[in-house]
């Protein structure tokens, strides 16, 4: 008897020991057919397309002349992932959490790397991450539309700072809805520039409260400034869920240094999401001087998990204007299959 109650006793220590730390696996698969053109703006010769597209690559695209280019076929498990997130109980309200995400295909390399990575110690004072990510544009936000298209081809127009980077940040606890963040980033590549060794002071702040969401940053860059890169950037963005419909809107400050067809250029961006039974149909939106996408689509939940999805995007990037190279205007749609776990 005594035995019995030593081992239950040591069955319980370990059960609550292994209760403090959890692991969590989450991801998204999806299959379907795309079909991408890419084209010249008036004459010159455009870039190679979008590298996210599964087997719609730039080596199958190659390099556009005045005649566009395309390229259709099926994209089986594109931009389909797995993340696992560890997170452990250290008590004393401390909690850390790691997360490392596989990318199958699209723009990560099929593999896991840093880029897919970040560790996060978070209490009552709030959170402090080190990560290895995709650096984003606030404005961009206001695409409240789920889209499901190669995204860097688009956004990338628009959004110049987009860029594997490695981040250190502090998130503050939620005080009334607002939440107060601080972050130095290190810009470990640049697909403008060969090289960068650029650095990122933030300070964002964001506030919720129900159907409102309004996130605004401010961002000073230290280091080389290309025609791409903004010394001081003021972001903003603003969505509002009204139940019937969800938009967005959001700005981003004009390149006050440099050359190029960015400088002294805002960005807007917009978007609107609504839905209709098991049915959502949606388009999201931007423009910085003359350049700008739109995408739209319509979502059709067969289940809480699975959706089949059906994409249309047209977009127009001159982002260099005293470079051909960098003129370039291509559509594309995706019809497909999509599953989240």
């Amino acid at each position: 008897m005594k035995k019995s109650l030593i081992a239950l006793a040591a069955l319980a220590a370990v059960s609550a020991a292994s209760a403090q730390s959890t692991v969590t696996i989450s991801g998204t698969f999806g299959a379907g057919y795309q079909s991408y053109q890419l084209g010249a703006i008036d004459g010159k010769a455009a870039t190679t397309g979008a590298t996210t597209a599964g087997a719609i690559t730039a080596s199958t695209l190659g390099t556009a002349t005045a005649a566009a280019s395309t390229a259709k076929g099926l994209v089986p498990v594109t931009d389909s992932s797995i993340k696992f997130t560890m997170s452990e109980d250290l008590g004393g309200g401390l909690k850390a959490i790691a997360a490392g995400q596989f990318q199958l295909n699209g723009d990560r390399g099929g593999s896991l790397t840093k880029e897919d990575s970040s560790v996060t110690l978070s209490g009552g004072f709030g959170s402090i991450a080190i990560a290895n990510t995709r650096s984003g544009d606030t404005a961009i936000n206001a695409g409240v539309f789920a889209s499901w298209m190669p995204v860097t081809s688009w956004y990338d127009t628009i959004a110049p700072t987009r860029s594997n980077i490695d981040i250190l940040s502090y998130t503050s606890p939620a005080i009334s809805g607002f939440t107060l963040g601080v972050s130095i980033t290190e810009l470990t590549q640049n697909a403008n520039t060969a090289a960068s060794v650029n650095k990122v002071n933030t300070i964002s702040g964001t506030y919720s409260n129900g159907p409102l969401t309004v996130m605004a940053a401010h961002k000073n860059t230290t280091g080389t400034v290309t025609s791409t890169t903004k010394r001081n950037n003021t972001e903003f963005a603003a969505t509002y869920d009204f139940g019937v419909a969800k938009i967005g809107f959001g700005s981003d400050g004009a390149i006050t240094t440099g050359a190029g067809a960015y400088s002294d250029s805002s960005a807007m961006a917009y978007g609107i999401s609504v839905p209709v039974g098991a049915i959502t149909v949606g388009v999201n939106g931007a423009k910085r001087g003359v350049n700008k996408f739109v995408e739209g689509g319509v979502n059709y939940a067969l289940s809480k998990r699975s959706t089949l999805a059906l994409m249309y995007g047209d977009m127009t990037n001159s982002s260099n204007a005293s470079t051909t190279s960098q003129s370039k205007a291509g559509a594309q749609y995706r019809i497909g299959l999509k599953h989240t776990f």
